[in-house]
């Protein structure tokens, strides 16, 4: 995905309220202006004070905040995607031009589509031309440590509930995927994060054992744009 007007960079000096920031803008110097950061998540190691930050600029005359932040570099010179919207957008252009081959029996894939016993909402829905479907949650991973990608950064029953959603799935005799988009370039292999929350890595273990596939991206990051440019390999549990 490109972004469709240049991003305007600063610097970051806060993130507070879980949806805004506060940053200086290098075209605005000592002064600080406040902005929304599309990102629920503990966001651990992307948002330190100082970082390198770009922002996109709304034409939206009733927004209350006009610029939402989208990356950022860190102090290791790594960048990192902080609009977990991203990683949708990301992950529908990959599927459909195969960067995933175990997927290339999809042609066509619908975002957003209900499903599951739960009355959920699935990321893509693919199919096939002989009518079989796959189910495929995407998930943005942006917590790195010693270049190894996690998910979730968080404890997160929602997340949870997503995998047994796919596992279900796969039960009715249809593809189920979970997808990780790496949205931070320090990372070479992607984990459950086990560490932070159990009960989700025990549950991928599980799903896995049952036929959920399990794939992750690598992104290639700048400030024109995201796009897939591979697969990094999946580690569940202790192997």
């Amino acid at each position: 995905m490109q972004f469709n007007k240049p991003l305007e960079v600063g610097t970051l000096r806060q993130r507070y309220k879980r949806f805004l920031a506060d940053i200086e803008f290098a075209n605005q110097p000592q002064s600080i202006e406040t902005v929304h950061c599309p990102n629920t998540g503990a966001m651990t190691g992307c948002a330190e004070p100082g970082y390198k930050v770009w922002c996109s600029v709304s034409d939206n005359p009733k927004r209350k905040y006009a610029k939402t932040w989208e990356l950022a570099q860190n102090f290791a010179d790594e960048w990192i995607v902080i609009n977990t919207q991203r990683a949708n957008q990301v992950a529908g252009e990959a599927l459909a031009h195969g960067v995933i081959p175990e997927l290339n029996d999809f042609t066509v894939w619908q975002a957003e589509q209900r499903y599951g016993e739960q009355n959920s909402r699935i990321d893509w829905l693919g199919q096939s031309t002989e009518g079989r479907q796959c189910y495929v949650e995407v998930k943005s991973v942006t917590l790195v440590e010693q270049q190894c990608g996690y998910f979730p950064d968080t404890v997160s029953a929602r997340a949870i509930k997503h995998v047994q959603e796919l596992e279900y799935m796969r039960a009715q005799g249809h593809r189920a995927v979970m997808l990780y988009v790496c949205m931070h370039s320090g990372a070479d292999q992607i984990k459950p994060a086990a560490h932070i929350d159990p009960k989700y890595a025990n549950a991928c273990i599980k799903a896995a054992k049952n036929g959920v596939e399990f794939y992750a991206l690598n992104t290639e990051i700048s400030e024109q744009g995201i796009r897939a440019n591979g697969v990094l390999p999946i580690v569940l549990g202790d192997e």
